[in-house]
This record gives structure tokens, sequence and C-alpha cells, in this order.
């Protein structure tokens, strides 16, 4: 018994030293130079980093997922870069951690694997034994129309793309890892696999390989059941569609589309050579995991192979941004500006319950510094995302609450500067952390990369400086002045004394004046919005929704501004058609999009449906309380009359 016990003991040691060591996947200095190697996605160069970033967000719902696993007990949570070099090197681990995230737990049910909690977490390893099942609901219920489809079957949907999408990425290092003289003395035989046999690797196998492609008599001579054999084991471990990523420059300079390995060698295979550099990268990133099993060579192998991938990458003109964006993730400068945006509301409230003591003097200080911090981190991780990009700084939805959040922040201060009784500070926090929360979880819904390839009709810096930003700006007036309309029901609801007339006139002033800037800017972009149309389309005003929605917060301004002018509204009627332009502005801000129809219809987001009905019927209900204080005014005068 014993010596069987030390036979096992052997043999599990044998098989662990043919496996990189875990650690090393979270060496520091290993870690930090796979983060800047290049590679191209969607048709942008970006680093590894925001790749990990966001395919672990896609599929486990955070940027970094937590880890128990018997292999590695020291670890607790990897970051997503680190998941993805385990992915990479030690998928025998990684494919057992909790990845997929699932809402519905009859997804799950639905393909044969034991369900969890309602909403819950599942490893490659648990998924896999659904594998058939999975393939065979998820083609059926994709036949579906998208309205048609239950939130079950869209799950089901969801869960099957993932999955795959993973399985190819945990074999990335597949063909390094095969033994393939093994394998290929398997099939063949014993006269041809002995030339095949002494291949170094799967780059010389593919050149033997590509011989006997190019030469049907050579090939002929296998029969058709080897040769089939063979092919297949090449497809499968090698060129399966999708499992690599595009981090080969191309030799010819005028070509911008990177290559993958699987190109790499098919091109080897067809043409018998390939250009040096391609071939050179292409050959390092497989010996990557050869030395992966030796500690003291790892870290050189992937500091030369990252080295000559960017030094190709920099030659094309092509890496001029990427550790800009490697340290623009790192820094997190939106978390840190919601936590600031948070700081500074809190402090600010004290001041504005508190008035007219030292208290609220000392909170009305910190708060301007707490919030004039959340603004800096607001507007700086703005402007790397400019530089980044090479444009102006919004051309997504996620873009527009960055903006539209410091937007609001900063006319907040302004208004504070000059009133000062603490309202602007509230309003400026509140809608500072509520922004950033929301860019946050945007994101999340999203799982894309926030600074993606631009569509077609968006690639025009001058218009994307002038009517979007106009039309922004346009936004977040309107926000603001519905928010602090909000405060204005709030106070009234809550507050009594004698100074609450005055204050409640002081907000009417200032929705108001807010209300002018924001009809002001989304009229001018607006009108900016028609020429660009024209410019692009062909065309002024198409009756787009997206259009509509522009003019429909345009006409809602002129509204209130006439029936005020025109003394048809007075303070209450103004806060209320104040909170309906304000659901005016949530519309044509998001809900258009969700309509999937006309020329702005790529900005779709799955899952913020209820976000918006939430909000339109937060703004009802604070319109109904509105018209109850104007109910009770009208019963008070004819009271008196």
């Amino acid at each position: 018994m014993k010596t069987f016990l030390l036979a096992c003991l052997f043999l599990t040691t044998l098989v662990q030293a043919q496996l990189p060591d875990p650690a090393l996947l979270r060496d520091k200095a290993i870690v930090a130079t796979f983060q800047s190697l290049p590679i191209q996605e969607g048709g942008r160069i970006k680093p590894l980093d925001t790749y990990a970033r966001f395919l672990l967000l896609r599929l486990h719902g955070k940027q970094s997922i937590s880890v128990e696993h018997p292999q590695i007990p020291e670890v607790k949570k990897l970051t997503a870069i680190q998941w993805l070099l385990l992915s990479w090197f030690r998928p025998d681990i990684a494919r057992d951690l909790p990845l997929f995230v699932v809402d519905n737990s009859q997804a799950v049910g639905e393909i044969g694997v034991d369900p969890k909690g309602l909403r819950d977490r599942y490893s490659w390893n648990e998924i896999v034994k659904g594998k058939e099942e999975l393939i065979k609901r998820a083609q059926a219920y994709s036949e579906l129309e998208s309205d048609q489809l239950t939130g079950v079957q869209r799950n089901v949907i969801d869960l099957a793309r993932n999955f795959f999408d993973y399985d190819a990425v945990s074999d990335f290092m597949t063909a390094a890892r095969t033994d393939w003289p093994k394998e290929v003395s398997a099939i063949l035989p014993p006269e041809v696999a002995k030339n095949m046999a002494g291949s170094n690797g799967v780059w010389d196998l593919a050149v033997k390989l590509g011989e006997l492609i190019r030469n049907p008599e050579k090939m002929g001579a296998l029969g058709d059941a080897p040769r089939s054999k063979l092919l297949e084991l090449f497809i499968n471990t090698t060129l399966r569609p999708g499992k690599t990523l595009s981090f080969i420059p191309p030799d010819d300079a005028k070509n911008d589309t990177w290559l993958q390995v699987e190109q790499t060698v098919t091109t080897l295979m067809k043409e018998g050579k390939l250009p040096e550099s391609e071939l050179r990268i292409s050959k390092a990133k497989d010996a990557l995991y050869a030395a992966s099993l030796k500690t003291e060579t790892f870290a050189q192998a992937v500091k030369a192979f990252v080295a000559d991938v960017r030094a190709v990458a920099e030659k094309r003109g092509e890496l001029k941004h990427v550790d800009r964006e490697v340290s623009y993730h790192k820094n997190d400068f939106f978390t840190y500006a919601l936590v600031w945006y948070l700081l500074g509301f809190l402090v600010a409230f004290i001041s504005l319950v508190a008035p007219q003591t030292s208290l609220a003097k000392w909170s009305a200080r910190i708060a301007w510094l707490s919030l004039l911090l959340a603004i800096g981190y607001n507007v700086y991780g703005i402007t790397q995302r400019c530089i980044i990009n090479e444009r102006p700084p919004i051309a997504t939805l996620y873009e527009t609450l960055l903006f539209i959040t410091g937007v609001v922040a900063i006319v907040g201060l302004f208004i504070e500067r000059f009133t000062r009784q603490s309202i602007g500070l509230v309003v400026a926090g509140f809608v500072g952390a509520l922004g950033m929360f929301a860019a946050n979880r945007f994101m999340a819904l999203d799982a894309r990369d926030t600074m993606p390839t631009l569509e077609a009709v968006l690639i025009t810096n001058f218009w994307l400086a002038t009517h979007v930003t106009c039309i922004n700006i346009g936004y977040a007036g309107a926000m603001l002045g519905s928010i602090t309309s909000m405060v204005y029901v709030i106070y009234r609801l809550f507050v009594r004394g004698p100074q609450v007339i005055e204050f409640r006139r002081l907000l009417t002033r200032i929705v108001y004046g807010i209300v002018c800037f924001g009809v002001l800017f989304a009229l001018v972009g607006t009108v900016l919005g028609g020429i660009w149309a024209n410019d692009s389309w062909g065309r002024f005003w198409g009756w787009d929704p997206k259009e509509n929605g522009a003019l429909m917060i345009v006409l809602m301004g002129l509204i209130i501004l006439h029936a005020r002018l025109g003394g048809y509204i007075r303070e209450i009627g103004l806060h209320a058609l104040s909170l309906m332009l304000g659901a005016v502005t949530l519309f044509s801000w998001f809900g258009v999009n969700q309509l999937s129809i006309g020329l702005h219809s790529y900005g779709f987001t799955a899952g913020i449906s209820l976000a918006l009905n939430s909000g339109y019927s937060i703004k009802a209900i604070f319109m109904l309380i509105c018209l109850g204080f104007w109910w009770q005014e009208r019963a008070a005068k004819n009271a008196l009359a």
C-alpha cells in the first residue's frame, strides 16, 4: 500500500511538473508585460488588458473573479488579466471557476445542469455536461424573432454564446500543449508518420502537411481515412475558427487588419512560406507555453514576445496610446469620481439642513473641496479617453453619461457660487454620484468595450465636437432642472417655517434659468444635427426617432418658457413642466434607442428598460405631487373667497 501511494505521488508530481506553476501567472512583472500587449479587436488597436476586462465583464458580470480552488488555495480573487492568463496556460484550473453568470436558473435546468440559486454563476466544467442540449436549444431559440423570446430563452442563447466564446479562449495554447509526434504517429501509416514525427512542433508539421496538400499525389498515398483524421486533428487543435486573438501585425504596411495565428498557419500551409515577422511572432506565441514550464525562462520569453509585437506595431504607427489605455483602466478615474461626488453630496446635505450654523459653513467648504476633486477625476478621465480615441468626448451612450454628469456638476457649482444656499452643492453631488453609478451599471449591462470603433456616420470630429456636444449640454440642462424641481417638491413636502417661501422662490428662479440654458443648447444642437444629416444622408430632417426626440426637448422647453412669460404657469406649474421635460429628455436620451428603428438604432442596450421605466415613474409621481400642491392652493384660495 505504501509503495502504491508513493507511486501515485510520483505520478502526480510528474504530471504537475509538465504544467505551468499558477503563481507565475500572477507575477507582477509578467502580468504587467502581458497587459501592454497590443491586439486588434473590432478594428481598434488596444491593450490585452482592455480585452480581458470586457471579456470577463461579459461572461461574469464583473471585471474580477472570486477564486476558491484547491490548486491555488492562497488566491481569493483574480484580476481580469490574471484570469485570462490562467485560462490560457492552466485551463484545467480556470474551467473549474464559477465564471458564467446566469440570471435565471431555469436556463441551466433546460440543458440538464443542476441549478443553484435563482441568479448564480457556473463553471465551464458544470455547463459542459449539458453542452449538446445547449447547442440544440440555442439553435432552436435563435430562429425565433427577438420580440418572441422569453427571458429564459434569451438566457440560454447568451449562455451558449458565452460558453463557446470561452471554450475558444481556453484553447488558446492547445496547439502548443499538444504532443504532435505522438498524435501523428497514432494516425498515419508508419512510413509517413516517421517523417512527420520528426517535426519540431506545429510549425514544422504545418510545412510538411502543407506539402502534402499542395501535392495531391503525395497526399493520396496516405489513404482517405488517415488523411481525414490528420486534417481533423490539425483543424480542431490549431485552426478552429475564433480560437485566438489578432495580435500579429501584418508584414504588409498597407494591410490594416492584424492576423490571428490560425491565419498565419493556413497561409504557411497553402503557400509554403510566410513573412519573417509574422512567422517569428506566431512561433513565439506557441513557445510561451514551453517557457512557462520553467520559472526562470517564462518572464524572459514573455518580455521578448511582447516587445517584438510592440516593436512591429510601433513601426506601423499603431502603438501610440496602448500604454495610456492600460493606465486609464488601472487608475479607474470614474470610481474615484463616484466616491468624491457621494461624499460631497452627503456633506452638502448637512449644510442644507442646518443653515446659518458653523457646522453648515464647514460642511459647505468640505463639500466644495470634495466636489472639485470629483469633477477633476471626471474631467480628467474624459480627457484621457479623448486622447486615446483621438476624437471629441461623446460618441456612445456610455460617454454621454460621463459628459452630462460632469456638465451638471460644473453648472451646479456655478449656481452655488451665486446663491450660496448649498442647493447647488447638493444637486451637483447627487447628480454626480447618480451619473457615475449609472455609467458603471450601463457599462456592466452593455458589457462591451466603451471605446469602440465608431459607426460610419459618426466618423466626423467636427460634428462630434459641435452638434453632439451641444445636444448633450441641452440634455444636461433639462436633467438638472428636472432634478432641482424634485428638490423643490421634497422641500415643500417636509420643510416648514418662515424661510420656506423665499427658498422655494429661489429654487423656481434657478429652474427657470436652467431651462433657458438647456433649451438654448438643445435648439442649437438640433439645428446643427440637421446640417450634419444633410451632409451625411442628403436630407436636413427625416423624422427619425432620435431627431424627433431632440425636437420634443426643444418644443417642451419652449412651451415652459412661453407659458411662464405668458403667465399661464407660476411656481408649481413651472416645476411640474420641468419634471415633464426631464421625462421627455430621458426618452430622447435613451428611450428612442431602445426602439431599434431609424438611423440611430445603433445605441440599443439590453437591460435598461427597467431603469428607464423607473425614471418615468418617478417623474410621474413628482408631477402628481405638484398637482396636489396646486389643488391645495386652489382650495385655500376658494376658502378665503
